[in-house]
């Protein structure tokens, strides 16, 4: 059943919801740069594969941990500090990881104390940088009305796309500059978005009105299958994103570190321009119900893979590629305006954060499943990927979205 909805207009000014897709762009550059940069480098400083993934795995426990406690402290003190916290952290945790690397290229550390670093970085940035989300996702939600709701996320699927279009370009012209000075510049742009942010983004009024309601359960049925979607859909794309380093030098015959760095830019900068096409353009002229984007991401997901398995060029890569953007396109709205519009509005940051950590639970699980399959078949992750796929698109299905 549809919570309460008041008549009271609570369509936010554009302003703010530029300002908060800014700092979602500034975010998901240093986010996206993680597989264009840090990725292909695993080899060079020592790191074999399978090891790499469950690091980074390990690393993202945090933000299972940070995701609701976030979400939850936006409820309770506003949705503004807590985007704030969470901007800063992602700057400094993107610093982190650029300073242990370049100790690891340098041979300041060995092949385990890069490791080591490593998890500790990453597990610094995801407990602070997990606030972003639940923050931006609650703050979204009370500038909406269950009328713009999708196309509300939308805006925050976009900024994230927008952000993931900016990574390969920066990182393709920084690259000769040293492999590492575009996570360098990532961690500067973050700190300017958290800057920004602090000096123009108001905080929603209707955030600061009204007390949080009591703590949701972790299992609560109304947001549970936007969850186990959101898990199996982040592991899945996460796997891909992970292995894509890896299959570009098996597949394509790719091997001089600085041309996989650019062949990556280029397949992820394909994703992510049809994420923001759909999402700026498309989402923004047409008011698609979340329930028809719910029931669409999955059978697109499916294909784009299935596109991907089959790729032996980069062409047809960058097709399935192209096909996932869409995918993601369709989901976040999807997903994540269902799932609001199943909840009360005091429970707005609570669902946020519990939709984050579901997803979280998918990316520390999609590196070590990518990896794991990538070593029974280089387009294994792919085809795994698309069983499970149709499952979540029968459960998309089967659910009464409101």
């Amino acid at each position: 059943m549809l919570p309460p909805v008041s008549d009271e207009p609570v369509n936010g000014p554009l302003s703010a919801k530029l300002l908060l897709g800014m700092g979602i762009v500034m975010f998901a550059i240093g986010q996206s740069l993680l597989f264009i940069i840090v990725n292909p480098l695993a080899r060079t400083v020592g790191l074999n594969e399978l090891a790499f993934g469950a690091a980074m795995s390990l690393a993202s426990i945090t933000l299972i941990i940070g995701s609701p406690f976030w979400g939850r402290r936006s409820d309770v003190i506003g949705r503004k500090p807590v985007f704030l916290i969470g901007m800063t952290g992602s700057a400094v945790g993107t610093l982190l990881v650029a300073l242990v690397l370049q100790a690891g290229l340098n041979g300041w550390l060995t092949a385990t104390g890069v490791l080591v670093a490593l998890v500790i970085a990453r597990a610094t940035y995801g407990l602070v940088a997990s606030a972003i989300y639940p923050a931006a996702t609650a703050y979204m939600a009370d500038i909406t009305d269950f009328r713009t709701r999708g196309q509300g996320m939308a805006i925050i699927g976009a900024a994230n796309g927008m952000g993931g279009i900016l990574a390969p370009l920066l990182g393709a012209a920084l690259a000769f500059a040293g492999v590492l000075v575009p996570m360098y510049a990532a961690a500067a742009i973050g700190l300017a978005g958290a800057l920004l942010s602090l000096l123009y983004l108001p905080e929603p009024r209707r955030a600061g009105d009204r007390k949080p309601s009591p703590r949701m359960a972790v299992f609560d049925r109304r947001i549970l299958p936007y969850m186990i979607m959101w898990g199996v859909f982040f592991m899945t794309f996460m796997a891909v994103q992970f292995i894509t380093a890896f299959y570009i030098q098996d597949r394509l015959g790719v091997t001089e570190p600085r041309a996989i760095i650019q062949t990556a830019a280029w397949l992820l900068m394909g994703m992510t321009l049809f994420i923001v096409v759909v999402q700026i353009s498309v989402l923004q002229i047409f008011r698609v119900p979340p329930r028809i984007l719910l029931r669409m991401f999955g059978p697109i997901f499916v294909l784009a893979l299935l596109v991907m398995s089959v790729s032996t060029g980069f062409w047809m890569l960058l097709g399935g590629f192209a096909l996932l953007g869409l995918a993601f396109a369709c989901a976040t709205p999807g997903l994540n305006g269902c799932a609001s519009l199943s909840v009360t509005p005091q429970e707005q940051g609570s669902a946020a954060g519990l939709l984050s950590a579901a997803n979280t639970v998918g990316a520390i699980c999609g590196p070590v499943a990518g990896v794991a399959a990538y070593q029974l078949a280089p387009n294994a992750p792919m085809l795994f990927g698309a069983g499970a796929l149709f499952l979540v698109s029968l459960l998309a299905f089967w659910v009464k979205a409101p």
